[in-house]
């Protein structure tokens, strides 16, 4: 139903316009409007973590190469082909600071990206997933792979990595930025 015209324009110019107001069209494009924005802020919400089956791939802000697992060692920072720099989260997770927090397993090796609990830089390894080991639970929220003992994880710049416990600080160097990617 139109409820009213408007004429616009000047001496010379006539055009009317006209305002659609019954509820039906309003509803009509209120209800596709606010499911729209549910599942844009759904989305949103939505981080690597709670995105469990996927296969994901880690990429460094600093080397630009790939999170691998090496055979029965540390995990490094190398190139992006092959098996060994492919991920996945696991299916265990707890809450930590707000952050679903997983197992971040190799695809190839089935092992998990572990941390031991100490100060300052901390080794990181490969070990088999479980055994109660916090230092295997983490996220990947806001550009940063972090456990759930507030260790970030970082690059040298000869590919090894370690995990720095900033506290509640946010690192800004650019070898803590990590990029994932569904692939």
């Amino acid at each position: 139903m139109f409820t009213r015209g408007h004429l616009v324009g000047g001496a010379d110019d006539h055009v009317v316009v006209l305002v659609m107001t019954s509820w039906r069209t309003r509803l009509r494009l209120a209800v596709p409007t606010t499911v729209t924005a549910s599942l844009l802020a759904l989305t949103g919400a939505l981080t690597p973590a709670s995105a469990a089956g996927a296969t994901w791939e880690y990429v460094n802000g600093w080397e630009g190469e790939c999170l691998r697992a090496t055979t029965g060692g540390d995990p490094v920072v190398g190139s992006c082909s092959g098996t060994s720099h492919l991920w996945h989260w696991g299916t265990e997770s707890n809450t930590w600071n707000g952050h679903t927090m997983r197992r971040l397993v190799n695809n190839a090796s089935g092992d998990c990206v572990t941390s031991n609990y100490g100060s300052g830089s901390i080794s990181v390894s490969m070990a088999p997933c479980g055994g109660g080991r916090s230092g295997q639970f983490w996220t990947a929220d806001n550009g940063y792979l972090q456990n759930q003992n507030h260790a970030y994880l970082g690059t040298y710049s000869d590919g090894g990595l370690f995990t720095a416990d900033l506290g509640d600080g946010a690192p800004s160097d650019t070898y803590f930025f990590w990029s994932g990617y569904i692939v």
